[in-house]
């Protein structure tokens, strides 16, 4: 049979998974579909086996929702046809980010490939062409490994934050006032993430399911924190306006739970009563004592908007806090860059243009334009594939033109990390970003 590789047009490439195909997730079914029409679905171990040695399958693919991936490659190995000069299947893995043996990752040969979900189709197809590549011309992917390493990830600190703002607003529910001791731990944490890199930030402005007001707090404090970065607030009101962001909803806590559940815009008494929350959450804050009167200001004003069309006072200009207002940008991106009941989510960049063109007749201009100066198309230290087919991080944007940063190049069109590379693409017109990718698409070798 020819070898063109997976999903370019060769002869049949079929690929066995240790799973039904009702057992495997939506992700897994569409890449191998669109892969290899002809993939087989099996359900056991011995289907496994048989089917890899009857079709002469260039990749196995076994899904560990099956089972452990390590038993099946010591079956297969045991039961694969003598060398008859034909290379070998390559064999990978699907494994949860969690499963146990991933902290030995050398132990077992089943894992010399592997793909740790999350993950999107578009990042099993190009794993899979990598390595059926790689199977054909011996050059290619060797020893793949997407996962989602705690050195790349921002994914447990922001889970914390969520936890953190979750937390606040159930004391609030039950008649109690935020643990603002936590809340400085958590704002400290967040300051010096954001030092070193936007992981976080890129994090924050990934899309959720459904609104949740614990999670939409957290962005908040992580854009808040972002702007003030680029403001360069003196430490204790960065630290402040962090903390604000956290717990800024609060007062949501008293409000009907029917209110909070709706779906769909909510009717002009619905309205009324939602605006009262900032009062509400300004009673609970200052529970805290007057050292925390700042909170209190904070949390009462973070709607006011530039022109006194805001609520619940009406203040404009000077007259709203400093910290209010930078929680208010802040909460704009976030409700704009995320989905709502009656809306999908805009792009960050959409998101964007719309926070700028409300810029001084609603929101303070200057604080506008730091958000500007944070937020891009392709934030820093966010990872894109290029049209090359190459993988590369964002380490510079350009300002003149969001859609074309300098990117520093890590890895080549088959996964196989290459000698760092600085390329700005204002300067290469023959390359252009395909698409950004996911923290977890990233293959780490």
């Amino acid at each position: 049979m020819g070898h063109k590789g997976l999903g370019h047009g060769g002869g049949s490439r079929v690929i066995a998974l240790l799973s039904s195909e009702d057992d495997a997730d939506a992700v897994v079914r569409e890449a191998l579909a669109r892969l290899d029409p002809a993939s087989s679905f099996v359900p056991d171990l011995d289907a496994f086996v048989e089917s890899a040695r009857e079709h002469e399958a260039d990749l196995l693919v076994c899904d560990d929702r099956a089972g452990d991936p390590r038993v099946a490659y010591d079956r297969w190995r045991v039961d694969a046809p003598a060398d008859d000069g034909v290379a070998s299947p390559v064999f990978l893995a699907v494994i949860e980010a969690t499963d146990p043996y991933l902290s030995d990752l050398d132990s077992h040969p089943a894992l010399a490939h592997f793909l740790a979900r999350p993950f999107r189709a578009e990042t099993l197809i190009a794993l899979c062409r990598a390595l059926t590549e790689e199977r054909v011309t011996g050059h290619g992917a060797e020893g793949v490994r997407v996962r989602r390493p705690a050195r790349f990830s921002a994914r447990p600190l922001y889970a914390e934050a969520v936890a953190c703002a979750r937390e606040a607003f159930e004391r609030a529910r039950e008649g109690g006032a935020p643990d603002m001791g936590r809340a400085l731990l958590m704002a400290e944490r967040i300051h010096t993430s954001l030092l070193q890199s936007n992981l976080l930030l890129n994090r924050a402005l990934e899309p959720y399911k459904r609104f949740d007001i614990p999670t939409h707090c957290a962005n908040v404090a992580i854009f808040a924190a972002r702007i003030a970065l680029s403001r360069d607030l003196a430490l204790r009101d960065m630290l402040r306006v962090i903390e604000a962001g956290l717990v800024h909803d609060i007062g949501m806590a008293r409000l009907p739970e029917a209110i909070l559940a709706k779906d769909g815009p909510l009717t002009e008494e619905e309205r009324a009563e939602m605006q009262r929350h900032p009062i509400l959450g300004a009673e609970i804050a200052a529970r805290l004592g007057p050292e925390y009167a700042w909170l209190e200001r904070a949390v009462s004003q973070e709607h006011e908007r530039a022109g006194g069309q805001g609520y619940p006072e009406g203040l404009s200009g000077e007259a709203i806090d400093p910290l209010a207002r930078i929680l208010g940008v802040a909460d704009v991106f976030e409700a704009f860059s995320h989905a709502r009941a009656y809306r999908s989510p805009f792009t960050a960049f959409e998101a964007l243009e719309r926070v700028v063109a409300m810029r001084g007749e609603y929101l303070d201009g200057d604080i506008v334009d730091a958000l500007a100066d944070e937020i891009s198309v392709f934030p820093l230290d966010s990872y894109v594939q290029l049209s090359s087919g190459a993988i590369g991080r964002v380490i510079e944007t350009n300002p003149s033109n969001l859609m074309r940063p300098t990117i520093e190049v890590l890895w080549n069109q088959s996964w196989a990390p290459v000698e760092p590379t600085v390329i700005a693409l204002s300067a290469s017109p023959d390359l252009s970003i395909e698409r950004p990718l996911h923290e977890s698409e990233v293959p780490i070798t």
